[in-house]
């Protein structure tokens, strides 16, 4: 009788646990939705700034606009949703949601920045719905709730260190090419954005982890790693925004928030698989449908992309000089080694050639030929001409005369 008190007793308690996680995981999406939708604003609320300083007779630096502070007030308050919304799921969960914004961006540039919808932005959109709902249904549904103790296990597991690595050596490399070689290409832009919003994946959740632990009783202002987490989220948070907004500033927001959309995902699923370790006790099944749907936002983006006008400083940057062949905007947007081409030339020559017609020249070798150095047959090579209607035929005969 005990044995079966205890077992019902283990069962309610089960049972709530898997309620209470089920809310956390519906509050964490939740915030994380709010979040991207304030952030769509925010960016079209700045990109809108641009382009109403470049129509100014003087123009002014952003910065004095009260319209782009409120851009930036929106973005914050949203990455505060977003933040909050990695306390509640997991990091994998929370990037792929942010095809919200992409949908939100692309009606919000149509109403702010007169931008065009066509059916296949439309289709892109629903792709990238039933994307968000694969997500949100195969998510890992174990969530780590991390403490001091465990973070610095975390932080000194050697792959995470050469994940880390790995990505500043990147970043240098596109630092590089963007401040050195100016090479100014809205890959390297959300690239460099995409590498420093994984290192804010990461402290996000742990200082959202680590503040959750201590408003329910369980201090952790005594670990460092709470502090040094603190200060590379603000940081890496503030390095985001300026570079997403030198993106914004020369290329179109529908081009620039679907690809940041693509490569932050990217990046925050990496990031938790490596250092939250998110996979882990998931079946086969719950994996790949996970990262279908995820693939299936990926080329809902690509639609709602699709067709977009292609920006004044894009083209202008792609105008070879006038002694130069011409370059196709990829190869002015993705490194060189990915738009390899082959150059064909022509077979037949081009532009006219004249022949003689006189009675001497009716019948000539097609090919030269010396009869006392050579016993080829190249002698009955001919060339003969016929006249039709004003016009000459031209045909050749390569057997000897009869």
């Amino acid at each position: 009788m005990k044995m079966n008190i205890t077992t019902a007793e283990n069962t309610n308690t089960t049972s709530a646990g898997e309620t209470a996680h089920l809310q956390d995981l519906v509050i964490g999406c939740v915030l994380a939705i709010c979040g991207n939708l304030l952030i769509s604003v925010s960016l079209n609320l700045q990109k809108y700034t641009h382009m109403k300083n470049e129509a100014r007779e003087v123009a002014i630096h952003y910065t004095k606009d009260p319209m782009w502070w409120l851009g930036v007030s929106l973005m914050v308050i949203g990455e505060v949703g977003n933040f909050s919304a990695y306390g509640y799921a997991p990091a994998s969960l929370v990037a792929p949601l942010g095809t919200t914004t992409v949908i939100a961006n692309m009606f919000l540039a149509a109403l702010f920045l007169k931008e065009k919808i066509g059916p296949e932005n439309l289709f892109g959109s629903a792709l990238a719905v039933l994307g968000a709902v694969l997500v949100v249904g195969f998510a890992p549904k174990k969530e780590k709730i991390l403490d001091g103790i465990m973070l610095m296990s975390l932080l000194k597991n050697m792959g995470f260190i050469v994940y880390t690595c790995i990505e500043l050596a990147i970043l240098a490399v596109l630092l590089l090419l963007l401040h050195v070689k100016k090479m100014t290409r809205v890959v390297i832009y959300l690239l460099i954005v995409a590498i420093i919003a994984s290192f804010s994946v990461i402290s996000a959740k742990a200082v959202s982890s680590m503040v959750q632990l201590t408003f329910a009783g369980d201090s952790q202002l005594k670990y460092i790693s709470l502090y040094v987490m603190l200060i590379i989220m603000v940081s890496t948070a503030i390095l985001q925004v300026k570079y997403l907004n030198m993106a914004m500033k020369k290329f179109e927001s529908t081009i620039v928030v679907p690809t940041n959309f693509v490569f932050f995902t990217l990046s925050a699923i990496i990031a938790g698989i490596v250092f939250y370790q998110e996979f882990m006790g998931m079946t086969a099944l719950e994996i790949f449908m996970f990262l279908f749907g995820c693939s299936m936002s990926f080329l809902g983006v690509y639609f709602i992309v699709v067709g977009r006008k292609i920006p004044a400083a894009v083209i202008q940057a792609t105008q070879p000089a006038p002694d130069q062949p011409p370059q196709s905007i990829a190869s002015r947007i993705f490194p060189s080694w990915l738009c390899a081409t082959v150059n064909v030339g022509k077979v037949q020559p081009s532009g006219y050639t004249s022949h003689l017609n006189t009675d001497e020249e009716m019948r000539r070798p097609f090919v030269g030929s010396d009869a006392e150095d050579s016993d080829s047959s190249q002698e009955t090579l001919y060339t003969t001409t016929k006249e039709t209607n004003g016009s000459v035929l031209y045909t050749r005969n390569y057997g000897a005369d009869n």
